[in-house]
């Protein structure tokens, strides 16, 4: 005969088969970004003698650059873990926990909320009110 999931083992199969799917996306996300620090750097590299002449005393374009997909790369996976922690929990317990289900949504919104607020920060151009 045929394997019936039943009723109680469908949730968890869903979330393994999203989990899989969230983690290779995830990892290839990581991937690409982390493959732009190193052509950054090699890009530096070959024109530094620009930056050289220009009197550059403050990062390089590139540095910042690598720093910042770092930096929005760490903020994103981190709130991403967070909140498929939270689903997970939401999806496998018992009663709808309606704190989990606003927690889920807050984190949600604050990994590009966060993100924004940092290349604001981090860009060169918009003016600088605290100096």
């Amino acid at each position: 005969g045929r394997h019936r999931i039943g009723t109680t083992q469908a949730p968890q199969v869903f979330l393994f088969l999203l989990s899989v799917s969230d983690a290779i996306f995830t990892g290839l996300m990581v991937c690409s970004s982390g493959s732009m620090v190193p052509l950054l750097h090699r890009h530096h590299q070959k024109i530094q003698y620009i930056h050289n002449c220009k009197g550059y005393h403050k990062c390089s374009p590139e540095t910042r650059a690598a720093h910042a997909i770092v930096m929005l790369v760490a903020i994103f996976v981190v709130f991403y873990m967070l909140n498929s922690i939270l689903a997970f929990d939401i999806i496998t317990l018992v009663g709808s926990y309606l704190w989990l289900m606003y927690t889920s949504h807050t984190l949600a919104s604050c990994s590009p909320t966060i993100c924004l607020l940092l290349l604001i920060l981090m860009d060169s151009t918009v003016p600088n009110f605290h100096s």
